[in-house]
């Protein structure tokens, strides 16, 4: 990120910052709000588990991703989400890596929240890969032939994918809502959260849940 960018996003008033990311990643990338007090490294992927490890290796789609992620990461997404909950009044920045899988899995259980319907949520998501033509382009030239074989199936953003994963829980769950519920994030905070993403903004309805 250059300063000017950093300071635009600062300029926003920015009240929690939550970077998915695992501390290798920031070796790699270092946080450009790492010190500040409105950063959070809650990264999405728990450490050494092994049937997320399977599960994430046997992926062949973005949508095998998102589930193995549903399935195995769950307690650290509702901290993800209760982090979003408890923040002080103000935007807040979530980000990973590309900015489309942890990143849109987080987005998506947010606007399914916030009274989005299916196909908004599908179209956001799709409007991602818009912004990560150069970030794949990039990724295609320092990789060998093999090596972008193995990743170009996970460079697409086709809004079916990121509806695979929430139609997942309703196969399994019965919703977002008794999939969280199930992991700690109860109705009522459910609830408080859906009025905090919905609350001000154009297109969305308040939540029924």
């Amino acid at each position: 990120m250059s300063e000017q960018g950093r300071a635009e996003l600062l300029a926003l008033g920015l009240s929690r910052v939550i970077d998915l990311r695992d501390r290798r990643e920031r070796l790699r990338d270092a946080p450009p709000f790492l010190g500040r007090t409105e950063y959070l490294n809650l990264p999405l992927l728990p450490w050494r588990v092994r049937a997320m490890n399977e599960a994430t290796a046997a992926a062949r789609t973005n949508a095998d991703l998102y589930r193995a992620h549903l399935d195995h990461a769950a307690n650290n997404i509702v901290t993800i989400l209760g982090a979003i909950l408890d923040a002080p009044p103000g935007p807040v920045l979530i980000h990973c890596h590309a900015g489309k899988d942890r990143t849109g899995l987080i987005a998506a259980l947010c606007g399914e929240l916030a009274g989005r319907t299916r196909a908004q949520i599908g179209e956001d998501y799709a409007r991602t890969g818009e912004e990560l033509t150069g970030f794949y382009a990039a990724q295609r030239e320092r990789k060998t032939p093999e090596g972008w074989a193995a990743l170009e199936p996970f460079s697409h953003t086709r809004a079916e994918e990121i509806l695979a994963a929430l139609s997942h829980l309703d196969e399994k769950w019965g919703g977002v809502g008794a999939y969280l519920a199930a992991y700690g994030l109860s109705a009522q905070e459910q609830a408080a959260l859906a009025g905090r993403l919905w609350t001000g903004l154009p297109g969305l309805r308040p939540p029924d849940l």
